[in-house]
């Protein structure tokens, strides 16, 4: 019953922040504030795939740029030597991220590859790939990077067929419907999610409880790579242009684990709060004060990291449930028996 209760309400609050977002679509915002609110998008639900895997199984990535990389460069190819539609390359780019990640994901949990040499193997795959990118020149363009090639006088039906748009409204309505679409996919996997928790606190007790353990880890990396992959195709449709240090670096897979941890990693709505929280706030900084001091965003990053750490080990999601926690617990302390003994005293 508790646990309908929780759906129930999580289902209510994915309605309103959807309605409540779908709302600041009219609102008349500058372009840079809409730009904002794309990027934060994009980082909810990017935090969102990365913490399906990361947050709930508990197995720390930081080499999730190397799918988001596999996801743009396929999409971005075959859009550019076959015409394909983006949303046939994103597809494209997502099964080829899956593939990418059953080669790396299969044997590491195969042979029990856990904590911080996971989290190596991760850095270690990212890298490969971001070499991969710069030395195969001759179809990735090397260091230099691939432009998106622009397709001049398209319809509105042309536009939203190669996923290209002359304003920041439409891609907020994409994000906001892939951001959407993740959160639904994680809140209807309730049964893995709790698999995944539980292998998460004690491998062996869910196994011995009849989890299958690699079954379910392998089920969740491969849906958190096609994830990524789908974003890295929006990424390269907004931007127009990438190369393997902007998509495949370290700096885009630390931010995808950063608003993941410090909203709250295995979560449902965690990597959200986190995205809200930080990107806005690293946009502006680096805006204002980008140029007088550069890095002030990573800077920024840290003190939230470490504060959260501190004080909040579970992350700002888990802020109502203390709150709650600490009101039950003072109820408890004023009640009528512990009020009697005091007067009593």
């Amino acid at each position: 019953m508790k646990n309908i209760m929780k759906q129930k309400q999580s289902l209510i609050v994915m309605g309103i922040l959807a309605l409540v977002l779908l709302g600041v679509y009219f609102l008349p915002l500058t372009v840079f504030a809409k730009h904002i609110l794309v990027l934060t998008l994009f980082y909810a639900f990017m935090g969102t795939g990365w913490n399906l895997m990361c947050g709930y199984a508990g197995r720390l990535s930081l080499g999730h740029a190397a799918f988001v990389a596999v996801g743009a460069y396929t999409s971005l190819l075959l859009f550019s030597h076959f015409g394909l539609t983006p949303w046939i390359g994103m597809i494209a780019g997502g099964l080829v991220a899956v593939v990418v990640m059953l080669l790396i994901a299969y044997p590491s949990f195969r042979f029990g590859l856990i904590g911080p040499y996971f989290t190596l193997a991760s850095i270690a795959v990212a890298e490969i790939v971001h070499y991969l990118l710069i030395y195969g020149r001759d179809l990735t363009g090397g260091s230099l990077g691939m432009s998106l090639p622009y397709v001049k006088g398209t319809t509105v039906i042309n536009s939203i067929i190669n996923l290209q748009f002359d304003s920041k409204e439409p891609y907020y309505l994409v994000i906001l419907v892939f951001w959407l679409a993740a959160i639904f996919i994680t809140w209807k996997m309730e049964r893995t999610r709790y698999y995944l928790e539980a292998i998460r606190e004690d491998e062996d007790a869910a196994a011995a409880l009849g989890i299958s353990v690699n079954k379910n880890l392998i089920i969740a990396a491969c849906i958190s790579a096609f994830m990524v992959a789908v974003g890295g195709t929006f990424y390269v449709q907004y931007f127009r242009y990438i190369d393997p240090y902007s998509i495949a670096g370290f700096t885009l897979s630390l931010n995808m684990a950063l608003v993941a941890v410090i909203g709250g990693s295995g979560t449902l709505f965690g990597p959200t709060i986190g995205a809200f929280l930080l990107i806005p706030l690293t946009e502006v900084l680096r805006m204002s004060l980008g140029a007088q001091i550069p890095g002030l965003h990573l800077f920024l990053y840290g003190i939230l990291l470490v504060v959260c750490i501190i004080f909040l080990p579970k992350g700002i999601a888990s802020l109502p449930g203390i709150i709650r926690a600490k009101r039950a617990q003072k109820s408890t302390e004023d009640g009528p028996e512990n009020q009697a003994s005091k007067g009593v005293l």
